[in-house]
């Protein structure tokens, strides 16, 4: 309860008085002059004091208010605020000794502030060098907490992933690279207490084959493994695509020759092989024979000149391969089929296998689908044996093989989930041999399709050279510590919350009259702290003449716009770079009207909770002090750099949000819930 409300009592008293009084005046007989006299004094004196209370409430009760809400935001946030008093009031001396306390308290935080940076310097330091060598870094590198949230990546990392926008801090690891493989190889350094593993795996909705090396973080690495405290996960990648490129272009290359070869080697094989055992044979045969062999010898050396040509761009590169255990391998493609309701057995000993994993994986789930599709089956089995070159994958099923109709059937399709988008009878060559289908050798009754695959070279894995530094560029290690979880946002303390702090410009005030977007503009707060370095920033073509008014007011004109995106292709890149945060701007309704009416048209519905700091505000300060953002910051000391541009009123807005959660858990509102309510 503010002064205001505490002084009412006292306010309504004089009033009840007076009307008594007059009561009386009206009650009394005439005759009784001297008691109408008496009653004619009190009233005069309730009007005095009905005055006097008025000259309290407006000189008295509202710099008191005033008061009480400078000298929250001198203790919380802007210690040198200037008090909001009006020029004439009665409390003295004492709001001088409040701007003396405000002073003294700007002091002393200067003062721990100091001793703060003075602690910190060697720290620093370290921090700095570190940050020099992590630039040079040609490998990326991403960090995880225990909840697979981004925590730290590399400029390597933001260069290689092609600034894809699920990448950020406190965003999801599985929101770039696919959950099944990365939980799996956590699941089995876990279990097998390795120190790293190897896995390839393409960029989640991307073409993009990247090579990864994880190993997992302990909060004490050198205790026992039972003792260690899991504290999240190290992945170190680069890009193998235009490698894998270029040898599904080698590999096409060298099949189609080869098949090339055959037939004019065949063809001199019987034609030598003619004139050697039939001396005897005709001039004109022998012309024809030796015909042949001339044509097919030139046929021939057309062919490895042109072989010579196009192999000389693809020497020298190396499938991308490593180690991995059949039981892994096949778990991963359980949890694939799982959705599809496949269901899929491991039987036999499982061995190790030096192959493509994701590769191997997409084959073997389109030779699944496609069989569940010829035989209306739902359940397989799968096995590893050793074979005399080697490793052979079979996967099995009740009923009869495969016939060889059925098998190029299924070979013909190209995979679009690996890079190059080879044909299922291409990759199973370049993975280690011809699939074929035949009775199962063991059990009546069932089949397999079997794979020849190289055994597993387990020699120790080439590292890469020299020591990956333990953190880069960007970084922030207090998300460490337990998160918000999506589920649970409503509750989460707003400290813990992410935020994206968004503004647009607009070409007028007037959505339901056609005013559309020009830019639209964001940035990310994760853990208290803002990113200007991950932010959204996009112009808007709006699809009709900017305003002159508008134009001065925000600077951009048709020509900017003219070759920009519009707002319904510009809505999904949003949502994304949004996707599990709080949104947050000041006037949200305004910003809001403007994205809604185009959700449907983009497809992009946004859901996420929103705040507006300018409600917020309101709960704080009441409506008689401005409301505006330049207001605002001007009242907490927060200084706006780029007012009136998309970009630069969405980092104002973000401070001013910080600002704010400092004042509002003062008063008891600490979680999101709380902040939608007091402004409800």
């Amino acid at each position: 309860m503010n002064l205001l409300s505490r002084f009412r009592a006292l306010i309504l008293l004089p009033l009840l008085l007076l009307l008594c009084v007059v009561l009386l005046w009206w009650a009394i007989p005439e005759t009784t002059l001297s008691t109408r006299v008496l009653t004619a004094l009190l009233a005069a004196l309730g009007l005095l004091q009905l005055g006097l209370l008025y000259q309290i409430k407006h000189r008295l009760l509202r710099p008191l208010a005033s008061l009480e809400r400078g000298a929250e935001i001198i203790l919380k946030t802007h210690a040198a605020h200037d008090l909001e008093l009006p020029a004439e009031h009665l409390l003295g001396g004492l709001p001088e000794s409040l701007h003396g306390l405000g002073d003294a308290l700007s002091q002393a935080r200067t003062e721990v502030s100091s001793a703060l940076r003075s602690g910190a310097e060697r720290v620093q330091s370290h921090k700095i060098y570190l940050e020099r060598v992590i630039q040079g870094l040609e490998e990326g590198v991403l960090v995880c907490d225990a909840g697979a949230r981004i925590i730290l990546y590399n400029p390597a990392a933001y260069r290689i992933l092609q600034q894809h926008p699920a990448l950020g801090l406190g965003r999801l690891v599985y929101d770039l690279l696919p959950r099944i493989q990365l939980e799996h190889t956590f699941e089995r350094l876990r279990q097998q207490q390795d120190a790293a593993g190897d896995f390839i795996c393409t960029l989640n909705d991307s073409e993009q084959l990247l090579r990864c090396r994880t190993s997992l973080l302990f909060a004490h690495p050198d205790a026992d493994h039972s003792a260690r405290e899991e504290q999240g996960a190290v992945i170190a990648f680069d890009d193998v695509s235009l490698q894998q490129q270029r040898l599904q272009q080698r590999y096409r290359l060298f099949s189609a020759t080869l098949e090339g070869l055959r037939g004019p080697l065949a063809n001199l094989r019987a034609a030598t092989e003619t004139l050697t055992d039939y001396p005897d044979m005709s001039s004109a045969e022998r012309t024809e024979f030796d015909r042949v062999i001339a044509a097919e010898s030139r046929h021939l050396s057309d062919q490895l000149t042109q072989l010579a040509d196009s192999e000389g761009a693809l020497v020298g590169q190396e499938w991308q391969l490593a180690n991995i255990y059949a039981a892994d391998l096949i778990h991963l493609l359980h949890r694939q089929l799982g959705a599809d309701q496949l269901t899929l057995t491991l039987t036999g000993v499982p061995l190790w296998l030096t192959t493509d994993s994701q590769a191997l994986v997409a084959l073997f789930d389109h030779l699944i689908h496609c069989l569940a599709e010829l035989r209306q089956l739902r359940q397989f089995d799968i096995e590893t044996l050793s074979g005399e070159h080697g490793i052979y994958l079979d996967l099995s099923w009740r009923g009869a093989p495969l016939t060889q109709a059925e098998l190029e059937s299924c070979q013909q399709t190209p995979l679009t989930s690996v890079v190059g988008h080879p044909r299922a009878d291409e990759l199973a060559r370049q993975l280690g041999g011809e699939l074929w289908s035949q009775p199962h050798p063991r059990i009546d009754g069932m089949a397999i399709l079997r794979l020849p695959l190289p055994g597993a070279d387990m020699g120790e894995p080439e590292r890469p050279g020299g020591i990956l530094p333990a953190r880069p560029m960007v970084y922030d290690f207090d998300l460490f510590q337990p998160g918000p979880q999506h589920d649970s946002l409503m509750d989460t303390p707003l400290r813990q919350l992410n935020y994206v702090v968004f503004d647009t410009e607009t070409t007028g005030l007037h959505p339901e009259q056609g005013d559309e977007v020009v830019s639209i503009a964001a940035v990310r707060i994760v853990n208290q702290r803002i990113l200007p370095d991950e932010n959204f920033n996009q112009l808007v073509n709006p699809g009709r003449p900017i305003p002159r008014d508008s134009i001065r007011y925000h600077g951009i004109n048709d020509a900017q716009v003219v070759d920009a995106p519009s707002l319904i292709e510009v809505l999904p890149r949003f949502k994304a770079f949004a996707e599990g945060t709080v949104l947050v701007a000041h006037n949200a309704w305004f910003d809001m009207a403007f994205i809604r009416r185009r959700e449907a048209q983009s497809r992009a519905y946004f859901t996420n909770p929103i705040l507006d700091t300018l409600m917020l505000s309101v709960c704080l300060h009441g409506h008689e002090v401005e409301q505006s953002l330049d207001a605002i910051t001007q009242r907490l000391g927060i200084d706006i750099l780029g007012r009136h541009s998309a970009l630069g009123d969405s980092l104002a807005t973000a401070k001013l949000l910080l600002a704010q959660i400092d004042l509002l858990e003062a008063r008891s509102i600490i979680t999101l819930r709380d902040a939608l309510n007091a402004y409800r």
